[in-house]
């Protein structure tokens, strides 16, 4: 049985070729059939040619096994098999075995198979084709010819002949069927292993990406957080070094003070370089479009390296095409981060010679400007091997040779992955040893598309802003505002505060045409979005009004959406002036002076800007807000002072400002409150823009034109992401609240006396006692549930909501 069994797998074993065994199933199987089939012919008396040809048939197969299995001939062993059996013999085997009444048809039967089972390509389609066309033959030359076939003698050896044939026949094809069935249930079983593996190792590989994705998120957590904790004692060293710096008279106490000014600038410029990095990779890093003037975004970018260029007698080359729009759209922090980025790393590798900054732009398709940027330096070059490496994180080239520059590597590899968001790639050209150009190109949304000019003519103007105080006095003119929103009119105030005009506020079109009717004032100033009856429909009903006593009063638009072509419409319709908001104190006072009649203007003496420019060097600290760039909303204030104080109104009016976005938002999908969102959110972008807070500013933007597109979709898609930045900024601002803890109110019947008070005031229409009454009432703090609708009555009184503001105080006296 063991001897059996090893003869067995050395021609069928498992590990053997499937062709060979195949071939060993059909040869063997044949080979016995003949051994049998020789000496049954032999004892029956049959055709001594039909014995001979068996005979050669099961030798043939003896040595075409033996040159398969031991020789390693086996595809020749395959043909030959065919060749002399299926062509060769069987024919004979036909003619002397009786034709077509004999068992030739189970053996012609196996010949095909045995041609379709061990040949492929060439050889198959040779052997069928010479195999059918014999068979074929040999039944039409015996249904012709009869004759020429030898019958059987008797037919007891025409029954043995049919059923040894049928048997030996059927034995080799079910053979081969139950090894084709053996490969098959094996390759299922492997094939259930390998995917029982292969699942295996799938989920091995998602749970290892699981925790590569938490390691990385983790990491960045921890960067992130490490990054705002270290910045908050930087941010404490800054500010008290910086007053060391104003108080001290001590040379070398100034000297250190100032090393510690350069160590912290650049430690804190490492710790927001590595919070980006963080925040790139975590895919948190975002493009938030917005409307941006193009002579701001380069005036804040030059004032960051300006100072940095001359420390070291670097001359900065400007060559800035006059033909660049002056607005556009586009993520204008990002690109000065890109810009600034670039630009400092020009500075820190130039010891002498220039920088030259260039900036271009080509029209692109319909409404957008492809917009180019060059930063060309005569410092050290960087090698052509070291180009690529500069975008690695934490890479730093040729470090012994620059080991006293700082930085940590992070900027070119921030400032790659900014420009891919914007769809563009940061090109190098530099030749080692002379200097390095930097450039890249972004396609950008124009809104405006007046040429720049004079860039550098343009930059004065703008620096000049910056030291702008009001250059006359106006006590006896009479100016009325009208905007629905609190902060600007606060904000428009605060800028003529120093001139002395009489303001009057109106919060709405009909509350303006209910004072003109009651006084004459000598400058009008109307905002163009309100709710209700808006800028533009209460300037053409002010032209029809009965009892209008401002008739002739110039009027000047207001508007956050200075689009091309704004003014000439604006003049157009009859104003007879043009401001954009954020106002521009500059721009405002050239307004005044432009249309008040000369006789109520005051102008002050030659030397009155020194006491102003005095003042301000007694300005507020503004505190390190994330979203809030001071810079930009010092662009249309005097001072640091205002700003910080319109920081605070705005403070206090988001969550008022929020709570409204969401009422108009929840009646949305009917319609009927889409021109009323429009209006709220273009609102939010302009006191966002304001302060500062671009970013919100912009976003607000998006959810203004959503509106006007009538895109309820995108209205729902942004309005959640509009509101949750209103909540963190509103956390972020916190610190500019009073940590003053209020006391609380002993008696509440003064606090009925106080709201009676407000009540007559409101009643009375006496806005200044209704704000001093409100005050004083806010001074205390109460219970919850009062409090609550104490800070609600109070944004109605902000918000000069008559009516409202006397249903809260019934409210609250039950």
């Amino acid at each position: 049985m063991k001897k059996l069994i090893e003869i067995s797998k050395r021609f069928f074993g498992q590990d053997l070729p499937t062709e060979l065994v195949l071939f060993n199933i059909i040869t063997i199987v044949g080979c016995a059939g003949g051994v049998v089939t020789v000496p049954f012919n032999i004892v029956n008396g049959l055709s001594g040619i039909l014995t001979a040809v068996i005979a050669v048939a099961v030798v043939m197969d003896v040595i075409c096994i033996y040159m398969a299995n031991c020789r390693n001939r086996l595809k020749d062993s395959m043909i030959a098999v065919c060749f002399v059996v299926a062509i060769g013999l069987f024919p004979v085997m036909f003619f002397v075995t009786g034709g077509i009444n004999s068992g030739m048809v189970c053996w012609f039967s196996m010949g095909i198979v045995f041609i379709f089972m061990l040949l492929d390509g060439m050889d198959f389609v040779f052997m069928l084709l010479t195999d059918i066309a014999i068979i074929i033959g040999c039944y039409v030359v015996s249904y012709y010819h009869p004759e020429y076939v030898i019958d059987l003698d008797s037919k007891q050896s025409v029954f043995f002949d049919t059923i040894q044939s049928l048997l030996v026949s059927s034995l080799a094809i079910g053979a081969i069927v139950k090894f084709q069935k053996s490969v098959y249930v094996k390759l299922y079983k492997q094939a259930s292993i390998n995917n029982d593996d292969l699942l295996e190792k799938t989920l091995q590989a998602k749970k290892a990406e699981k925790m590569a994705q938490s390691a990385t998120e983790a990491k960045s957590n921890f960067l992130a957080n490490m990054s705002h904790e270290i910045r908050t004692p930087i941010n404490t060293i800054m500010g008290m070094d910086e007053m060391i710096l104003r108080e001290t008279s001590e040379k070398v106490v100034e000297e250190y003070a100032l090393d510690i000014k350069t160590a912290s600038q650049n430690l804190l410029s490492l710790i927001n370089d590595i919070l980006d990095i963080t925040k790139i990779e975590s895919g948190k890093m975002g493009i938030v479009m917005g409307e941006y003037a193009f002579m701001s975004m380069m005036h804040d970018v030059l004032n960051n390296i300006t100072l940095r260029a001359k420390e070291k007698n670097l001359e900065i080359r400007l060559n800035i095409s006059s033909d660049i729009p002056c607005n556009m759209v586009g993520d204008d922090i990002r690109i000065k981060q890109i810009l600034t980025n670039i630009i400092t790393n020009a500075v820190k590798y130039t010891q002498d010679g220039y920088i030259s900054i260039a900036a271009y732009s080509t029209k692109a398709e319909d409404g957008f400007v492809d917009l180019t940027f060059e930063i060309s330096d005569t410092g050290i070059g960087i090698k052509q091997e070291d180009i690529k490496r500069m975008f690695d994180s934490f890479e730093r080239l040729e470090v012994n040779r620059n080991r006293n520059i700082e930085g940590a590597g992070l900027g070119m590899t921030i400032t790659q992955n900014l420009l891919k968001m914007m769809g563009s790639t940061l090109r190098v050209q530099s030749v080692y040893g002379e200097g390095s150009t930097f450039s890249f190109t972004i396609r950008q949304e124009i809104m405006d598309p007046e040429p720049i000019g004079d860039f550098e003519q343009k930059l004065k103007q703008i620096t000049s802003n910056y030291e702008y105080s009001t250059s006359f006095e106006a006590p006896n003119a009479k100016f009325l505002v009208v905007d629905d929103n609190t902060m600007n009119r606060k904000v428009f105030v605060a800028l003529l505060k120093d001139s002395k005009v009489q303001i009057t506020e109106a919060a709405s079109g009909d509350e303006c045409l209910r004072l003109i009717r009651e006084e004459h004032f000598d400058m009008i100033f109307l905002d163009h979005m309100m709710p209700g009856m808006d800028g533009v429909e209460t300037f053409r009903a002010m032209a029809t009004l009965e009892g209008n006593k401002c008739l002739g009063t110039p009027v000047i638009a207001l508007t956050a959406n200075a689009i091309a072509g704004a003014k000439e419409r604006y003049l157009t319709t009859g104003f007879h002036g043009f401001l954009s908001k954020p106002i521009v104190p500059a721009q405002l006072e050239k307004m005044i002076r432009d249309f008040l009649p000369e006789h109520l203007l005051e102008y002050h003496e030659p030397d009155a800007k020194d006491e102003a420019r005095k003042n301000r060097s007694k300005k507020i600290e503004l505190p390190d807000i994330e979203g809030i760039d001071w810079d930009y909303a010092l662009l249309h204030f005097p001072d640091s002072n205002m700003v910080y104080q319109t920081a605070v109104d705005y403070y206090d009016s988001i969550e008022y400002e929020r709570d409204q976005i969401l009422s108009y938002y929840d009646g949305i999908e009917t319609g009927e409150s889409l021109e009323d969102y429009r209006i709220k959110v273009h609102s939010v972008k302009s006191m966002s823009n304001t302060i500062g807070a671009v970013g919100l500013g912009g976003l607000a933007k998006l959810c203004e034109f959503a509106a006007r597109d009538g895109d309820i979709e995108r209205i729902k898609i942004l309005t959640p992401v509009l509101l949750e930045e209103l909540d963190n900024m509103k956390a972020r601002m916190d610190v500019l609240a009073s940590e003053t803890e209020k006391p609380m109110l002993e008696d509440i019947d003064d606090l009925f006396a106080m709201l009676e008070m407000l009540k007559m005031s409101i009643r009375a229409h006496d806005t200044e006692s209704s704000d001093n009454t409100m005050k004083q009432i806010m001074t205390f703090s109460y219970e919850e549930g009062i409090q609550q609708k104490l800070d609600s009555l109070n944004m109605h009184i902000i918000n000069l909501e008559d009516d409202e503001a006397l249903e809260a105080i019934d409210e609250l006296q039950k």
